[in-house]
């Protein structure tokens, strides 16, 4: 029998107790038995994380180690990410200005931009970024395959998906 610390889907998950996600059982216990196939047969992608903050770096691999999760995190901007080969998926949290001082809302729209250009060059990649700031959307500058509406918290958010 495989070790749960080391695959984290055997858990129980609290969204599985919500009434929308009583009918994906089916599907949750054949997601879990595929990634338990590819697991054994040591096909699972890597997970890689970075972060431009070395204590946000330090943060992320503790609670990676206390959920048994296999992470690769280092200290990294976000805008140095090279294309993984095959292409895989790029998910983000990406800051929202909520901190920063008046007149860096500037500084915060060109980030994005040249995000937007990194991102973007990533060809065959499926992103998904979160953002509560207003200028995301335009200052990115690709356009998305969709846009969810949510709350990290107290902040309304948008998670904008791109790629096929």
């Amino acid at each position: 029998m495989p070790c749960a610390a080391r695959e984290p889907w055997r858990r129980n998950l609290s969204c599985e107790r919500w009434p929308r996600t009583k009918a994906d059982r089916p599907l949750i216990a054949r997601l879990r038995e595929e990634l338990s196939a590819l697991e054994a047969r040591s096909e699972l992608p890597p997970i890689l994380a970075s972060d431009r903050d070395p204590e946000a770096v330090a943060a992320t691999s503790a609670n990676a180690r206390a959920a048994g999760v296999p992470l690769r995190v280092f200290e990294s901007d976000a805008r140095a990410i090279a294309a993984l080969s095959p292409p895989g998926h790029v998910v983000a949290n990406v800051p929202y200005g909520e901190r920063l001082s008046a007149g860096s809302r500037k500084q915060l729209k060109s980030f994005y931009h040249s995000l937007g250009d990194a991102l973007g060059a990533l060809r065959g990649h499926r992103l998904a970024l979160l953002s509560a700031s207003d200028d995301f959307e335009s200052a990115f500058g690709l356009r998305p395959r969709s846009r969810t509406t949510l709350w990290n918290g107290p902040l309304r958010c948008a998670l904008y998906r791109y790629g096929r």
